[in-house]
């Protein structure tokens, strides 16, 4: 090696030793004390150890949690599921065990680091990322538009399906809503185009990019200032997420340009009354809605609401078509996606418009007015 070279290998070296030093600096100034996130993971939804999501299955004989629930509903299932504990990986093998939140194990261990693709219940697998990943796999649903039509096989679209129930993509799937057509976990209709992954804006496209991720509350990368101010001025706290709109199109057709949010609401008031439309005139079986589980129950007094005794398990609605089960799924789609105006509003908003144009081909009911998001 002859002297210029050499030196130039020093200078390397240096270089290097130099970026690792400012790295490893920033990294300790940037580390919070485990203190800190302790406080904030004590006061997140995943350490509620009261939670319906954890005790739900308390009562049961024996108490413990089904496989096919387990996974996102017991830490100590969700190790098995990465096969940290030894297991197989990528599958529960026992029960879950009841009153096992999300603790730090469950997310900071060898297998969840290694963690990448997720598989939506479209049987679609998607690479999300490390630490993205570890969201993803309890946040994308428990059931999808597929199984719809799985159960409407070899039934014509209003035709009652004997024995059918209510099939729904479950609670909190964000990162289903997230990417759109490509998880393909809403009930998407033949011949139509839906959006692909919602692609935010630089920096905030990713679930903890968004969201803190032992806290799970909106980051606060400006100082004080709520995440979502850096662009959309007048947010000041969570009731303003509602008021944002990026595009000013009426889409639910009530003569007033709002928030995303209030667009899918007023759409998904439309859908449910031509739902009921449908099911008083082609099933002769008044419908109603409850936010209450299995949700859908027979209108036994038609009067377009689900009160008193009505919303029980035994009342519940059982005159299923296949076209009643595409537009049942794509409303409670929107229902149970709390955060869906934000995490990809124009796709939930295109499952709406598609279930009551599906709809309108048998009830009459004019949809002039509504928009379907391009």
């Amino acid at each position: 090696m002859n002297k210029r070279t050499f030196i130039i290998a020093l200078v390397l070296i240096a270089c290097t030793l130099i970026g690792w030093y400012i790295y490893v600096s920033v990294q300790a100034q940037e580390a919070r004390a485990v203190s800190e996130v302790s406080i904030d993971w004590w006061g997140s939804a995943h350490a509620d150890a009261e939670a319906e999501a954890f005790i739900h299955w308390n009562e049961d004989d024996p108490a413990q949690i089904p496989i096919n629930c387990a996974k996102c509903h017991s830490g100590k299932a969700f190790l098995d599921y990465l096969g940290q504990d030894g297991s197989t990986a990528m599958v529960v093998d026992n029960p879950g065990q009841i009153n096992s939140v999300i603790t730090c194990e469950v997310c900071h261990n060898e297998k969840a680091d290694m963690l990448e693709n997720v598989v939506f219940p479209s049987g679609i697998e998607i690479n999300m990322g490390t630490g993205d990943a570890l969201c993803g796999t309890c946040h994308s649903g428990n059931g999808a538009g597929t199984r719809v039509d799985s159960t409407s096989e070899g039934f014509s679209d209003d035709e009652i399906i004997p024995e059918a129930s209510f099939i729904t993509p479950h609670y909190a799937f964000a990162a289903a809503t997230s990417f759109g057509a490509e998880a393909q976990v809403g009930y998407q209709y033949d011949g139509k185009s839906y959006v692909n992954r919602y692609e935010h804006a630089e920096g905030v496209e990713t679930c903890t990019q968004c969201h803190d991720s032992h806290s799970l509350r909106m980051r606060k990368d400006y100082g004080d200032a709520n995440l979502c101010a850096a662009c959309h001025s007048n947010v000041t706290g969570y009731p303003d997420y509602r008021e944002v709109y990026v595009d000013g199109i009426d889409y639910d057709g009530d003569g007033t340009i709002e928030g995303v949010y209030h667009e899918i609401q007023g759409t998904q008031a439309f859908l449910l009354d031509v739902i009921q439309e449908y099911a008083s005139q082609e099933l002769e079986q008044p419908i109603g809605w409850a936010d209450q589980y299995p949700y859908l129950f027979k209108d036994t007094n038609d009067n377009g609401e689900i009160d008193g005794e009505e919303a029980a398990f035994p009342n519940q609605y059982d005159m299923y078509t296949p076209r009643l089960l595409r537009a049942a799924f794509n409303f409670q789609f929107s229902a149970k996606a709390p955060a869906g105006y934000v995490h990809n509003g124009k796709y939930v908003l295109q499952l709406l418009y598609d279930a009551i144009d599906d709809l309108s081909q048998v009830v009459e009911t004019d949809t002039s007015a509504l928009v379907r998001p391009e």
